[in-house]
């Protein structure tokens, strides 16, 4: 037994161990795949505790490595990809990787068992050339994926010409880190040291399957390379730990500023963003508008159908306030029914009341939720600025206090004519 990789296999079982715990609190299908990844490179670190001191290790052991050196790759290339797609072009997706992975599976295997001849490469090779370009075309990858694979395999195949075995199935191996480093460095955010921490260790992992070959002849290099090449696998299960870490970070400040349920800003972005309007206005004389609207029948829904439906609502209410509802600059769920706008540089109450007619045609559109249509209104206060008053808290004061004046009105009058601001309350 080799005993110089326990610490190396203690220190990525802890990893590993660590990740399953981050599982527990962030059960996603991103964790999952590289789990599966790590699990892989598990099982090929232990398998390398038994290898022989010298000569070729036993035939069991070196397909078990050289399979989890495949597996692991293919896991991580699948990871890195886009796992948000929908389930179809997900389903096409695994299958045109899992069809590729098996010449590449077969000629591992045959390296693992010490087949050293062409007769058992062959195949592997002719089978890859033909898979990769057929299912790049069925599969509409495009026809430069299908000449870098056919490339990619006449090369393997020349040098299986040439007997060097090992290079064609280490520099295949190479090609497969080398397609999930590309696919993390896409997909992975920029400012992130998670991202680094990953990058820099499939990196070392490509380029020490490619000087394997190269290198395997010396004995002191290899012993250097092997401990190296032990290393990478805790920098990426680093790495990763720090991306869930970050993406967590990340939730919590866009949960600070933005309602949950409709991804709108919440009260507190909105009023940062209406102190940093007025501060802005100021400076160039300028006037600007805030719109707090309540929803009427709202409770109704909510007693009638519950909670979801309710909740289906308010985002279909989001939605077309944010998509349909052109000249307001911010727009604010403040909590329960109620939303808030602001319209900077409005000239005039025409342009005033134009805009809160657009609020409610929006909002008054039916809305259809688990087959049933479903209608609501709103009532609308305004405020403007400089005019009622110069300062945040004062501005939604006023607002507040007109939309519940237009509330407590007969049913038709507060959905009915004009909505020009009377005089400060």
């Amino acid at each position: 037994m080799n005993y110089a990789f326990l610490p190396d296999l203690s220190a990525l079982a802890i990893l590993i161990f660590l990740l399953v715990l981050l599982r527990k609190r962030h059960p996603q299908e991103q964790l999952n795949m590289w789990l599966l990844g790590l699990f892989f490179t598990l099982v090929e670190a232990i398998a390398h505790i038994f290898y022989a001191p010298l000569g070729l290790p036993s035939t069991i052991l070196h397909v078990i490595v050289m399979d989890c050196y495949l597996m692991t790759g293919i896991v991580f290339v699948w990871a890195s990809g886009d796992i948000d797609r929908d389930i179809k072009t997900r389903r096409s997706r695994l299958f045109y990787l899992s069809w590729n992975t098996l010449p590449l599976l077969a000629m591992a295997t045959a390296y693992g068992m010490h087949l050293f001849d062409k007769g058992s490469f062959y195949p592997c090779v002719i089978a890859g050339l033909l898979i990769s370009v057929t299912t790049t075309f069925i599969y509409k990858r495009g026809w430069m994926r299908a000449a870098l694979f056919a490339c990619g395999w006449l090369a393997v195949g020349y040098l299986v010409y040439r007997g060097n075995y090992r290079e064609a199935v280490y520099w295949s191996l190479c090609a497969v880190y080398a397609a999930a480093w590309f696919n993390f460095k896409k997909r992975l955010p920029r400012p992130s040291t998670g991202r680094v921490a990953i990058l820099t260790g499939f990196l070392i992992w490509t380029a020490f399957l490619f000087i394997h070959p190269l290198i395997v002849q010396y004995r002191t290099y290899a012993d250097i390379a092997s401990h190296i090449w032990n290393m990478q696998k805790s920098l990426i299960s680093i790495g990763m730990i720090l991306v869930l870490l970050e993406e967590q970070v990340s939730n919590n400040q866009w949960l600070a500023l933005h309602d949950e349920l409709t991804g709108l800003a919440n009260r507190r972005s909105f009023e940062n963003q209406l102190t940093a309007s007025l501060d802005r206005l100021r400076r160039r004389n300028g006037q600007l508008a805030v719109f707090l609207l309540d929803l009427n029948g709202f409770k109704q829904i909510n007693d009638s159908f519950g909670h979801h439906a309710g909740d289906e609502v308010l985002r279909a209410i989001a939605r077309r306030l944010r998509d349909d509802l052109y000249g307001c600059e911010t727009l604010a769920r403040l909590g329960g029914d109620e939303f808030t706008l602001i319209a900077c540089d409005v000239t005039g109450n025409e342009a005033v009341d134009r805009l809160a007619g657009s609020i409610q045609e929006v909002v008054e559109k039916p809305i259809l939720v688990d087959g049933r249509t479903m209608t609501v209104s709103a009532c609308v206060g305004i405020a403007l600025f400089p005019h009622d008053a110069e300062d945040a808290t004062k501005l939604l004061r006023i607002a507040d206090q007109r939309m519940y004046m237009f509330k407590q009105r007969p049913a038709k009058s507060h959905l009915a004519g004009k909505l020009t601001p009377t005089p400060s309350l």
